[in-house]
């Protein structure tokens, strides 16, 4: 059993690089959760995963740099090895040099070979003799900014044709910070003000969100949030504040039929039955049975009843629970998770261009699904964590386009303060990490002709 951090980092970052289709999520709740680690030991594996997926793209540059054959003929452990190392020297200043690069050579000798071993410890010692290398100033724009900021050169080349260079530097830096810890008080049980005063003792920097009347961010928590007692009395979820503005635009009322197409864990459905003060019926729906297994445990921690879990396909199947139709439907859709990178920095080594003609079909045939299950007059939104057009805008105007029997509509009854600046010309709502301070989201309103 891994028992030291870096050991610990090497295993999930080689088990997530080994799967294509594995999230960090999947692999690290698969290798961590039976594992008994000092909670310090624990904190750096965290710190070095994280760290490494955020800052690859520089890391590989100056391994590229310093590899005098080149990165491509280093074995897949070994440069595994080196990024975690590299990361240590170059973007942590409280580990010692000597741990990062003797840790290192210790890892290469175990896993491979003591020449192994000879090579990391030579490429390390290079780096620490050169910290200015590689310089980045005879690149041309959009490989200095992908280099920069860790991004794939696809992504920033996309952004900067949409974009401009000025406003996609802003994006790639601001999709390459550490986001807050951003939690949705559970009005079911408390309010937001006795939830800061709960909280307060045990972060730093709390503060209210300023648009979601219901949010808080808060950073350095002195405990896992999990192992926090307001957690498990359930008085809050964890939910970035983009996110907390998509119950609010479906706005179900107490008492009515509401359904969440693509429920997953259950964070949207949890925000939607406080909406509905945890009366009328709220139909929580997803393709994977073991996320609404989650989902009804988390439900429970938090005091809701009036959710009934469907595992169904709406493009595949018809469950009789749809009946008569629903007064609202949401639809959070499967997406690229680009929105998403400054809290899930695995998303950009996993997602590729090609991609998104695959997502965007899924899309289509998701939001087509739903709307049957809308009643007359009855409300459908539709949500995605991406920025990218071809997931947002485009797959609403093709739906309704098809679908003449729905319209547009307001994106809120109520306007959450400031709120207006997030509405396009179109009526979209959208989200952007650089101007708003938020995960990059995309959310549209509509209404079923009566």
């Amino acid at each position: 059993m891994t028992q030291d951090a870096r050991s610990l980092a090497f295993e999930i970052l080689t088990t997530f690089d080994k799967n294509a289709e594995a999230t960090l999520d999947s692999v690290m709740d698969r290798i961590t959760g039976k594992l008994e680690l000092d909670r310090r030991e624990m904190a750096l594996a965290n710190a070095l995963v994280y760290g490494v997926l955020r800052h690859r793209g520089r890391l590989d540059y100056t391994i590229d740099h310093f590899a005098s054959k080149g990165i491509a003929k280093i074995d897949k452990k070994i440069l595994a090895i080196l990024r975690i190392a590299l990361f240590q020297l170059r973007f942590m200043d409280r580990i010692p040099e000597s741990a990062a690069v003797n840790t290192a050579v210790e890892l290469a000798k175990m896993h491979a070979s003591e020449k192994s071993g000879g090579f990391v410890n030579a490429l390390l010692r290079n780096c620490l003799r050169e910290p200015d290398q590689p310089s980045l100033e005879d690149l041309a724009p959009e490989k200095k900014l992908a280099v920069e900021t860790s991004m794939p050169q696809w992504l920033v080349e996309k952004w900067i044709e949409r974009m401009g260079l000025e406003e996609t530097t802003a994006l790639c830096h601001a999709s390459n910070e550490i986001a807050p810890i951003t939690v949705r008080t559970n009005t079911l049980k408390t309010t937001r003000e006795a939830l800061m005063e709960a909280l307060a003792p045990q972060v730093e920097t709390l503060l209210p969100t300023p648009m979601s009347p219901l949010g808080l961010s808060f950073t350095a928590p002195k405990t896992a949030i999990f192992e926090m007692d307001a957690f498990k009395e359930g008085l809050f979820q964890a939910q970035d504040e983009a996110a907390q503005l998509i119950a609010l635009m479906v706005n179900p009322k107490p008492g009515q039929r509401v359904l969440d197409v693509c429920a997953g864990v259950g964070g949207k459905s949890g925000h939607l039955a406080q909406v509905m003060n945890n009366q009328g019926e709220l139909v929580s729906m997803d393709v994977e049975d073991y996320k609404l297994q989650s989902l009804a445990r988390e439900m429970k921690r938090l005091g809701i009843t009036n959710i009934t879990t469907h595992a169904c396909d709406l493009t595949r199947e018809s469950p009789e629970i749809i009946g008569d139709g629903f007064d609202a439907v949401l639809v959070d859709a499967p997406c690229s998770g680009l929105g998403v990178i400054r809290r899930n920095p695995d998303t950009k080594w996993k997602y590729f261009k090609r991609n998104a003609t695959r997502h965007t079909k899924k899309q289509k045939s998701i939001l087509s699904a739903a709307a049957r299950c809308v009643r007359p007059g009855g409300t459908l939104v539709y949500a995605v964590c991406s920025m990218e057009p071809e997931e947002n805008g485009a797959v609403v105007e093709a739906f309704l386009e098809k679908h003449t029997d729905f319209r547009m509509m307001e994106p809120f009854d109520a306007m959450p303060e400031g709120a207006d600046a997030l509405i396009s010309p179109e009526g979209f709502v959208a989200t952007l990490p650089h101007k708003h301070g938020m995960d990059g989201f995309f959310a549209a309103r509509m209404v079923r002709k009566g």
